[in-house]
């Protein structure tokens, strides 16, 4: 009888253990198996208002971080959810642009998946108000290398 019930919480446990594996496994970043390294990479928006000038995803030790340049100077700031989120969201949670060496908007972000539309609030500072959109942040070439 302590066997057989001994035996069953063994499977329980492994069952737990399997889901769990197999659920960790089926996040975007952990099934696109990239080498850390830099890609060039291609974004799509749902708008010509806020659109990407280049884009270059960092993949270090299973995290993505997508630098993405923006060709105007409309959009001053990110958040990854709605507008309305974003009006009510906290500074660390809000991504602020810098310039680089071009003197383009850029902002460096976390990227959640790959090849999904996700939502983006971007802040327009001319008219002080958030704009919901959708990015897409497209997988690298399959014969793409790393940098």
């Amino acid at each position: 009888m302590i066997r057989k019930r001994f035996a069953s919480m063994f499977f329980a446990v492994l069952l737990i253990v399997g889901m769990g594996i197999l659920l960790m496994g089926c996040s975007g970043q952990q099934q696109s198996g990239l080498a850390d390294g830099t890609y060039a990479i291609e974004v799509d928006t749902d708008s010509s208002m806020f659109r990407a000038d280049s884009c270059e995803l960092t993949v270090a030790d299973g995290t993505y971080t997508a630098t993405l340049v923006l060709p105007g100077e409309g959009f001053s700031r990110l958040y990854f959810g709605t507008a309305e989120e974003a009006a009510a969201a906290e500074d660390a949670d809000i991504y602020d642009y810098y310039l680089n060496d071009e003197g383009k908007y850029t902002f460096d972000i976390p990227v959640s998946a790959l090849d999904e539309e996700l939502p983006v609030a971007a802040f327009g500072h001319r008219r002080d108000t958030w704009y919901d959109h959708t990015i897409t942040f497209a997988s690298p070439a399959e014969d793409a290398d790393a940098s």
